[in-house]
């Protein structure tokens, strides 16, 4: 698989907190995940490979060029960004908010040509068909996010950059919206993705990126690094790791 995004020696710092010497490698197609105790930067890693932070030190290279160098509408063509919170100060139908998508396209945030087939599409891919005319507002926290994602599908983009979407949902909404993800890799999208729950990360990431500090402490296939030491050292505390008896992953317990 190719590299699409890569970090190299990424150092950024405010206050008391600082990213130091980040080394990621993101490849086509794969499912990465971010976890990490509270306050470990995951979100703050996010923010940096997006462009939406600048580092003191280090790169970061998207198809093998720096992204200081890219304009903004480059790097929307190729990076979305679904955030956990989306609170528009207007409002919106599920249509507008999913029309946002394409904003880099157009030659005016005036044009107001309506894809109304691709949006359908995109709401069947997210399990929401036939909320186009309903109000963003009006949705449960878990349709609102499932939306975000049909607007970075109708983005287009080959990366999907995800911040902790499955927080605050229950168990039922978080596991809907991260096979969603996984079956938009499977179709040829990148997904990396922050999460606060290390299981759902340990059944649906390909490979996983541990966070501590600002600094990876560890990383690799789940299946490899989910263990009773890294966990330890991860998060200070003692925990049990079990092998799923059915799906064959590692789940974290106490």
């Amino acid at each position: 698989m190719n590299e699409i995004l890569k970090v190299i020696n990424l150092n950024f710092s405010y206050g008391n907190f600082g990213i130091k010497n980040l080394n990621l490698k993101i490849r086509e197609g794969q499912f990465v995940g971010i976890i990490g105790p509270n306050g470990a930067g995951k979100s703050t890693t996010l923010n940096l490979i997006a462009g939406l932070l600048k580092p003191y030190s280090g790169k970061i290279l998207l198809y093998d060029k720096d992204i200081r160098k890219l304009s903004r509408k480059y790097i929307a063509s190729k990076i979305s960004f679904v955030r956990q919170e989306f609170n528009p100060t207007f409002e919106f139908k599920v249509k507008d908010i999913i029309e946002m998508g394409a904003l880099h396209k157009k030659t005016s945030f005036f044009n107001t040509f309506e894809d109304s087939t691709k949006i359908k599409e995109c709401l069947s891919m997210v399990e929401l068909l036939g909320y186009e005319d309903r109000y963003f507002s009006t949705l449960s926290g878990g349709e609102q996010r499932r939306v975000l994602i049909a607007r970075s599908i109708y983005q287009e983009t080959p990366v999907i950059i995800v911040d902790e979407l499955t927080a605050h949902l229950d168990i039922s909404h978080a596991i809907q919206i991260v096979e969603i993800l996984k079956k938009l890799t499977l179709k040829g999208k990148t997904v990396l993705s922050a999460f606060h729950n290390i299981n759902v990360a340990s059944k649906y990431c390909d490979y996983i990126y541990a966070l501590k500090d600002g600094k990876v402490i560890f990383e690799g296939a789940p299946i490899k690094v989910i263990n009773k030491e890294n966990i330890k050292k991860l998060y200070e505390k003692e925990f049990y790791i079990i092998n799923h008896p059915v799906h064959n992953y590692p789940v974290v317990t106490f």
